[in-house]
């Protein structure tokens, strides 16, 4: 009778350490007073398992949420908008306990979401915000790491190339952070202050503006003692922007869009913004425009369609070929209402709208 011991096969999360390690000892510096709560959906699974185990080898306490797509459109399509606006009691008790929190992205197959209307979408964000007050509250540390959207699904319903967009998020998310700080470092050191700025590009953008005089926001990856005392308390992963506040009544200009703006599993394209003292005066698209007319309208709704924040990328990695290029070095993020990183004091509201415009010229004196 042989002997011989048969190996048991890896587990699947064990191409996840350092990734997870990264997270949780560079990115939130766990330790044993910590609780890491993880918000999966099934592809990521392996993953979250990855966080979990290095959270416990901090001595951290930790808890999975597992959703699924099946569960989250079908609970969108069936239920009404009274339920899916208030917050979840488990999700609002969860959040009254953990001290840090890792999202992973989902669901997937975004083509989806024409099986409800948008009314339920935005029914579903403000009972999110709802039970995410604990956290703000409580500042919880927050890593937002949707890579679980980097899916063939997604890439299909957006008409986006899997393999370069794949590709492109890896690269990113591979980049040394303590590079991607000290380009935030001496790209906030241009905006401190009071600033006049004026972002140009070869699609036809001219818009001027002054900034606040209120400390620019660096997502850098990671989140610090200094962070969280001045209430910067989430990051993103692939890392790598620089976020400023925009005065009242100040923007004027055009915003002619390079990149669509997805949403809902449609394409809006040709996207073109004019702002008039700071307001957004008329706006226009050359497809699904009436899905940009429904978040702009909504916005107006809930008096948050004032320019108030732009950012600038700063990840030399990252390519315009994504879901979602905030990060591409030189691409410009706009929105409307307050950025709760840059002012975390300000009301925040589920009707607010932000979206990159490409890659721009930006001067500021």
């Amino acid at each position: 009778m042989s002997t011989e011991k048969v190996s048991s096969p890896e587990p699947a999360f064990m191409r996840w350490i350092p990734l997870a390690k990264q997270v949780v000892q560079r990115t939130l510096g766990l330790s044993w007073k910590d609780v890491l709560d993880i918000y999966s959906y099934i592809p990521t699974i392996p993953l979250a398992e990855a966080l979990a185990l290095e959270a416990r080898r901090a001595g951290s306490d930790t808890h999975i949420t597992l959703m699924t797509d099946d569960l989250w459109f079908t609970s969108m399509q069936d239920l009404p908008t009274r339920w899916l606006r208030e917050p979840s009691q488990v999700e609002l008790a969860i959040n009254k306990t953990v001290t840090a929190h890792v999202y992973l992205g989902g669901p997937a197959d975004a083509r989806r979401f024409s099986s409800f209307p948008l009314d339920k979408l935005d029914a579903n964000n403000i009972g999110n915000l709802k039970q995410d007050k604990p956290r703000q509250r409580r500042r919880v540390r927050q890593v937002d790491l949707p890579i679980g959207r980097v899916c063939q699904e997604r890439a299909e319903a957006y008409n986006l190339d899997y393999s370069r967009w794949r590709q492109s998020y890896e690269a990113a998310l591979a980049v040394d952070l303590d590079d991607i700080m000290k380009a935030g470092l001496e790209a906030a050191q241009k905006l401190i202050g009071r600033k006049k700025v004026r972002i140009t590009s070869n699609f036809g953008t001219d818009l001027l503006f002054e900034t606040k005089d209120v400390s620019p926001f660096i997502d850098d990856g990671i989140i610090d003692a200094k962070d969280v005392r001045s209430g910067h308390l989430e990051t993103s992963l692939p890392a790598g922007k620089v976020v400023s506040a925009i005065l009242p009544n100040s923007a004027e200009g055009q915003v002619h869009f390079a990149e669509p703006v997805f949403l809902a599993g449609k394409v809006i394209k040709g996207v073109n913004l004019v702002f008039k003292k700071g307001k957004l005066l008329r706006w226009e698209a050359r497809e699904n425009a009436d899905l940009l007319s429904h978040l702009l309208r909504n916005a107006a709704k809930m008096r948050v369609d004032h320019l108030g924040w732009f950012a600038v990328g700063l990840n030399p990695f990252a390519k315009p070929c994504m879901l979602d290029n905030r990060i591409v070095k030189d691409d410009v993020t706009i929105g409307l209402g307050y950025h709760p990183h840059v002012e975390p004091s300000k009301k925040q509201t589920a009707a607010e709208f932000e979206a990159t415009i490409g890659i721009c010229n930006v001067e500021s004196s």
